[in-house]
């Protein structure tokens, strides 16, 4: 798009939407209103408002840069340094994994394990990348004392960020290779690990995918990460406590099989909103639920 030829807000997203139309990208609408709003600093409402109005040079050359990010395959997120997740706007960059919609069903999941048992009052987020489950999970239920991990000392550097910004720094933060340098018991272990194949990964890395390889590959089979925080969740959860992973629908037997043989029970899955098993749920020690039960 050149900035000469653009004589309205209407043009600047007709034309931007083209581009990115052109680019292959599959919501090239929505993607040239978010950024020309990001462009602006203005919201959407107000851009819509003023769409015969003229688009003055330096919001158009801020415009264009995003428009070429976003058609080199950038995440919206990663342009604009912000993504929502769970009502709130968290700092990412390409440190961290954007927040996916899909993880707001472990959001969901421990919220409904907290409210049920009122005896959870320490909750422990494992790869925790933004912090954005951590911290969500703070900010929705104060009472909580809560804390978060990450091997990567970057994303904990997003991580603290947010912490400050959304939680008033309430999240404890450990530098750890999954449980290894964490201290204490906890009542609720949440956790959204890599969990795709490394064959998926190396695909995704050599097509450009910006997002780091660190929180992407879970293994030969997506699931190594989750195995060896099954086993060493064991040691930090209390008596009859609980554990939550992030996972993919297609790996549900895998998943309960680890769980079960680490000795966890009451095993279910929660559904995403696309109705397939995203959220794995167990608890240690003997429970009166059935550990077959189906996903909820």
């Amino acid at each position: 798009m050149d900035n000469r030829d653009v004589r309205s807000i209407r043009a600047a997203l007709r034309e931007g939407s083209a581009a990115l139309r052109a680019a292959g990208l599959e919501t090239p609408w929505l993607d040239a209103v978010v950024l020309l709003c990001h462009a602006f600093g203005i919201p959407k409402e107000r851009l819509f408002a003023r769409m015969e109005d003229q688009l003055p040079a330096g919001t158009c050359r801020t415009y264009e840069d995003a428009l070429k990010r976003r058609g080199a395959g950038e995440p919206v997120s990663y342009i604009r340094g912000i993504k929502e997740f769970y009502g709130r706007e968290f700092l990412v960059d390409h440190r961290v994994l954007a927040p996916r919609p899909d993880t707001e069903t472990l959001i969901e999941a421990a919220l409904e394990v907290i409210d049920t048992d009122p005896g959870i009052t320490t909750v422990h987020d494992c790869c925790t990348g933004s912090g954005c489950v951590a911290i969500t999970l703070a900010a929705e239920r104060p009472r909580l004392r809560v804390s978060a991990s990450d091997i990567s000392a970057p994303a904990l550097e997003v991580c603290r960020q947010n912490v400050r910004r959304l939680a008033a720094g309430r999240v404890r933060l450990y530098h750890s290779d999954l449980l290894q340098t964490v201290a204490g018991s906890f009542d609720l272990i949440v956790a959204n690990p890599p969990y795709i194949t490394d064959d998926e990964v190396k695909r995704m890395i050599d097509s450009g995918w910006p997002e780091p390889k660190l929180a992407l590959a879970g293994g030969p089979d997506g699931l190594d990460l989750v195995r060896r925080l099954v086993t060493e969740s064991i040691d930090h959860l209390s008596a009859n406590r609980y554990l939550m992973l992030e996972g993919a629908f297609d790996q549900r037997a895998s998943v309960f099989d680890v769980f079960q043989k680490n000795g966890l029970r009451g095993v279910y899955a929660r559904r995403d909103l696309a109705g397939r098993d995203r959220v794995y749920v167990g608890r240690r020690g003997l429970v009166n639920d059935d550990p077959d039960a189906g996903g909820v």
